[in-house]
This record gives C-alpha cells, structure tokens and sequence, in this order.
C-alpha cells in the first residue's frame, strides 16, 4: 500500500478546487438563461419525498436556514425522478418529487410538522416569517417554546393548521406529517377492558411469581400491542421473564420459536424448562444441527445462523408465536439472516422482539424490525427520508443520517417499544460508576507501525483511509498489551474480582499470560469457547472466591452471561458502538448485584483510542435524542443511579479537563503508583456480536462501513 506525501496531497487538493471552481462557474453561467424549478413536495400524504429541502434535523432548526434561502434560488432545471414501486423499501431509488414553478423574486421559507408528544405536533420554521407567525397565533391550542423556537398544537386541531398555511403558499410550503404516522397517533387503545388481575391469572403460577410489578407492565404492554411488541429495557431488567410470560399468555397460538445468539441458546433452555414448567421436556428441541428432528416440538429454540439452515422445515411447523432475542442482529435488512427472520414473522400472530440496544448507531437499524412488527408501518423509502434523512448519493440511496428524531422517539412508545432503565425501576440496585484512565505513556511500545498511523491521523484528522483505519486499532491493541498487564498488577493487589474486556486475540492472550504469572485463578470466554463450557466458567467465577478474574471477549460476551460476583470491570480495548459496552457493563450491573460497581476504560494516547472515543460520542448523540440509549458517556465520574454518594477517590486521580474538546487529558500511572489516573473527558460505551476476531475486517461486515464512508477529504 502506497501513501501520498504531504506535498503530493496538497497539489491534488489544488487541482480539485480548480475543478471545483470551473464547473461552478460553468453553472452559474447555465442559471442565467434557464428556466427556474423549485422542487417541493406536497404537505400531506404518503409520498417519501417529503421536504428533502430545508429541513433535516428537528433537533436544530436554523441548522439549515442557509440550505432553506439557497433552494428558493434559482438552479438548473433536471429530469423528475422515477416513481418508486410500491416494495419500494428493497431498491435503492430516490422517490418522486413533486416540482412547483416558482417566480424568480419570491423567497420560500420552509416548514415542516412534526409529532413531538403523543398529544400535540409542532412547526418548525426555516426562518422568520411575520404570516406564519400570524397563523400560528390564530390556533386555539397553540403554544410557544422560546428556547427551541417551536409552536406546538394539538393534535385534534392538525387540519386546521394545514388549511390556514395553505393560505401562505407558495411564500410559506409546510410539510405534513405522514398519514399512517397519523393514524397511530390517533387510534385508540386496545387494552380497555379487565384488570391487571384477570390478564395475569392466564400465565403459569411459576412464572407469575418470579415477576417483579414493572415486569409485569411490560405484559400488558405487550397484551395492548396483540402481542406484537418491542420490549427494550436496559440490560439486566429481565426481558427473557416478560417474554415468556406473554409467549406463556397467547400459548393458544404456539408452537413457540425462539431465536437468539448462538451463545445464549442454552441460557433460553434453562429459562424455558424453569418457568413454563407445564411444557414436557420432549417437546422442547434446542437446534445444534440441520439433521435434527423437532416436528413434535411446541417449542423450538434456535440460533440465528441455524434459522438459515433449517428454514423449510420450520416453516412447515408454521409457528404462531415468536420470540426473537437481540433483535438488533437483524438490523440489516439485506442480510440473509434478516430475510429469513422477515419470513417467519410474517407467518407467526404473535412477534416479540428483545434488545437492550435495540439501535446500535444510527435509526435507519429499526426498520427491519419495526417492519416485523407492523407491515402496515412506513415503507423503507418513507421511513429514511422522515428519519435517516433519506437522499439520493454518489451510490445509492443514503440512509446513514438521523432526522425527525423527537417524533420518532414518540412513535417508538406509541406504537411498538417499552423501554425502562435501572434508574426507574430499581433505585435499590447498587451504583454504578463509570471512569477512564490513561496508562502509563512509557510502557506503550511506540512501534514503527503506530507510529506510522498516528502520524497520518494527526496531520490528516478528517481522512483516513479505510484500511489505515483497521490496521491502527489493530497495532493500538497490540502495543498497549505492556502496559495493561503492568496496570493489572496494582488491580490484582485490591483483592477483588473483576473482569476485563478485550477485543483481539493477541491482547487476550497477553492478559492471560500475565495473570497465570501473578498466580490468579481466572476464566477465559472468547469466541472459540463452545457453550457447554461457557456456563461452567460462569459458574465457576461465580461460586469460587479463588477464582478473582474473567477474561472476556468484547464481542462474544456483551451479552446472554450473568457475572454479578465481580464489583470491577476493565475495558483493555474499546468497540466502536456506545451499545455494546453498555451490554459489556451489565453483565455486572443486573438484577442480583448488591456492590457498587466500577467500569474503568484504559486508553493509551496517540492511538485508535482517540478517533474511536469521537465516534463513540457522535453515535451516542444519536441514539440519545430518539429514545434507545440512557447513558451519559461525556462525564468519566456520571453514576447510573438515583444515588450519587459513592466515594470513588481511592480509585482516581483527578486532573484538569483540557479546553480542546478532541484530545484526550493524560494521567499515569505505573507500577509505583499504581492507584488508576482520572480523564476528564470520558469513554463511552460499544456495540454487540458473537464473535472474537484478530482483525477488524469481520467488525467492517458488521454493518459500520458507513462509518468509514462518511469521512470526508
């Protein structure tokens, strides 16, 4: 692989910017003697193509004030798009727009309408204009908040709205809110009737008992949505209880599949034989094989791989409810795991979906499962323009970005996801505290390699090439192996059982090496461990007090384990998704913790470490503002919980936060000091998989291309 000098990249950018410059000329030239076309799309109804214009984000209104002014401008007249099929959300076409003739000397201020409780919808306006604000005043519900600059309506009082800015056009255009997003809104409930009582008294006396009350909501959460739900409760909060209580409700309608992770089949065996105990144990097949033979079964667990394997003969058992768990592994819907999921769902009455996360980055990852659930619900193309600002680019269609989130979060509650945190139904649940640490700078291996890449991505911030990308996490894992064991050696003094997250093999290796020489009893879960074995590990670091360490893949282990006997969890390596270190937390961090516990990222400066913790932060935005992820990663000493008095001094050095927001603060420290050092900003959280890979090309597989796609020269 050859690498540009800096001068050969300088003069290349000339050239471009001269190009640059010569075809805007070339435009404008063109613009003078053309006719004008403004493009906007009609108010209502269901065309995709709704405001592609000013607006894309409903978090920042005057984000795109410029973007609203320069569309009224005059532009070259282009050929209509093609009208989409109606499996519109399998092509990767742009939808059909709508074009308006608009005279030369009229400036358009856009406007788009948005859900933003389940009661009441907004306006937000591209800019100032005295008109609309005249309308807005003449609604009777309307209301104004100063500090987003948003007028509010009721939602009864949406026609009246549209009429009156009719009046406005073609001044004022004012995009609509969907029809079917509508129609959820105004739909009555469907659990109207009985008492919490009556509903409960159908389930099985077991697995009634072990419900806690806020487990029992999400039953009747999922009883109001005819069983066809998304139950997305942090990790830790007993998803598997409430899904077999609903699967247990509707059993008129079994047989019963549950599709998990390979890793957390025999977890679902164990569930499924301890609460619904009026199942006989032969009509219960875990599948371990394409050759096996489970026609008798009433419930079938299976991994998502073996769904693949064995589709026709379960669709021959045509099975009326499912339960999918870690519904996030279907996020996308091209996959051949993701069709085969869709095809069973179609067939099944009853569809749960279970995840912690159940977005890992961006929303265009919900689709695929809000799909199983309503195939009534938005098409593909309608659902990206309203909520990954869907547009046409380079190379296809571009669904990676985020828009209408407010509403989106709203319509998630409404129609098809419970969602509860640790802080909301367990305030008794011991703290959780969450700090970064830097190691010590001297025992990082300062490799040719490393050098190489640090080089380029200081010089060259915004650009790096894909593959210089995966080799610099690579080399980073590898040369902060020195340094994290010489920090284990002050952990191991503490006495204590912890577990400690990594990512390659090489670093997995090298932390076993060191706690076999400092004589620690510890288990090692990677992705070669099969699952037999798995849960003897678990048991064994959970019952043995000798047994002090946990050596964990990052991908294989985020979920589907329980290892409340550990108070402190290390991360030697960081994933490049806030969700799935947040699934690695809890492993701790559940029902049946009664210790604080500790979550320490070890970072190393100069490294991976600093373009992966900005990425990290970006995501954890996204996911924020739409309702799928609670967490607050930005502050390193931020503790999960209503409590707030745990004294973490003894474990941290503080130092000053710096003023550059990008770089991160350096602490040390070494085996003479060997207490951890405090970062003032922090580190976030990751992603899920069931996989421990040397390279980073599987996790590239794993649908974060986008990431790299999106830098820009």
């Amino acid at each position: 692989m050859s690498l540009c000098s800096a001068e050969e990249i300088a003069e290349k950018r000339r050239i471009a910017l001269e190009r640059l410059n010569a075809r805007k000329q070339e435009t404008t030239t063109r613009t003078a003697s053309s006719p004008v076309i403004a493009k906007n799309p009609p108010a209502t109804g269901n065309n995709a193509a709704s405001f592609l214009g000013a607006f894309r984000n409903n978090n920042n209104p005057d984000r795109h004030l410029n973007q609203a002014r320069i569309s009224a401008q005059p532009y070259p007249k282009q050929a209509p798009l093609k009208t989409l099929p109606s499996s519109a959300f399998q092509q990767n076409k742009a939808p059909e727009l709508a074009p308006i003739f608009v005279p030369n000397n009229i400036r358009v201020v856009h406007c788009r309408s948005a859900m933003v409780t389940a009661s009441r919808f907004g306006v937000y306006m591209s800019e100032y204009h005295g008109k609309a604000i005249d309308v807005c005043k003449t609604i009777p519900s309307r209301s104004y908040d100063g500090d987003r600059r948003l007028w509010t309506f009721d939602l009864k009082q949406y026609e009246l709205v549209m009429e009156r800015f009719e009046g406005l056009k073609p001044n004022v255009v004012l995009e609509g809110i969907h029809k079917k997003v509508l129609d959820i809104f105004r739909e009555e409930s469907r659990l109207d009737d009985g008492s919490m009582l009556s509903y409960m008294a159908s389930i099985s006396e077991p697995l009634r008992d072990s419900l806690l009350p806020f487990q029992k909501e999400g039953v009747k959460f999922g009883i109001s949505k005819q069983g066809r739900v998304l139950i997305a409760d942090e990790m830790g909060l007993g998803k598997t209880y409430q899904a077999l209580a609903l699967a247990d409700f509707y059993k008129e309608d079994w047989p019963l599949l549950i599709a998990t992770t390979a890793s957390t089949r025999d977890v679902w065996l164990s569930q499924v034989r301890k609460l619904l105990t009026f199942v006989n144990c032969h009509h219960i097949a875990c599948i371990t094989a394409s050759q096996e033979c489970f026609d008798d079964a009433k419930i079938v667990i299976s991994s998502y791989p073996m769904l693949e394997k064995c589709l026709e003969k379960l669709e021959s058992m045509h099975f009326g409810v499912l339960i999918m768990d870690e519904s996030h592994t279907l996020k996308n819907f091209k996959s051949k795991c993701t069709k085969v999921a869709d095809r069973l769902a179609k067939k099944a009455k009853r569809v749960i979906l279970l995840s912690g996360t159940p977005a890992l980055s961006r929303p265009v990852e919900l689709f695929s499962q809000l799909k199983m659930l309503d195939r009534g619900f938005l098409n593909y193309m309608d659902y990206t323009v309203r909520y990954c600002e869907g547009k046409a680019g380079n190379f296809g269609w571009d669904a990676s970005g985020q828009s209408n989130l407010d509403e989106l979060k709203v319509i998630l509650c409404k129609k098809f996801m419970i969602r509860r945190t640790k802080a909301e139904v367990l305030p008794e649940l011991a703290e959780k505290n969450r700090e970064t640490v830097y190691l010590d700078p001297a025992l990082i291996s300062q490799s040719l390699k490393l050098r190489h890449f640090s080089k380029i991505a200081s010089q060259y911030m915004t650009y790096i090439k894909e593959e210089d990308l995966i080799q610099y996490y690579a080399e980073t894992g590898r040369v902060k192996c020195e340094a994290i064991c010489s920090y284990l050696k002050g952990i191991v003094k503490e006495k204590i059982k912890f577990i400690i997250f990594a990512h390659h093999k090489c670093v997995l290796d090298a932390i076993c090496e060191c706690l076999k020489n400092l004589k620690v009893q510890h288990i090692r879960i990677d992705g070669s461990t099969k699952n037999e074995i798995r849960a003897e590990k678990v048991e064994k670091f959970q019952t043995k007090p000798k047994c002090r360490a946990a050596v964990l893949s990052i991908r294989a282990c985020n979920a589907g384990i329980s290892l409340t006997a550990a108070q402190l969890i290390l991360f030697a390596e960081l994933d490049w998704n806030p969700s799935t270190l947040a699934q690695a937390e809890s492993r701790a961090h559940r029902i049946g913790q009664e210790n604080e516990v500790i979550c320490r990222y070890l970072l190393a400066r100069d490294t991976a470490d600093d373009i992966i913790w900005r990425k990290l932060q970006n995501k954890q935005d996204v996911l924020n503002k739409a309702g799928l992820f609670s967490e607050d990663l930005r502050n390193s000493e931020h503790i999960v919980g209503p409590n707030s008095s745990g004294n973490i001094d003894k474990y941290v050095v503080k130092t000053p936060r710096k003023t550059n927001p990008n770089s991160l603060d350096v602490s040390t420290s070494s085996d003479d000091d060997n207490r951890p050092a405090q970062l003032p900003q922090d580190i976030s959280e990751t992603n899920e998989q069931n996989a421990n890979y040397d390279s980073f090309e599987d996790l590239l597989n794993d649908g974060d291309d986008d990431d790299f796609a999106n830098i820009d020269f």
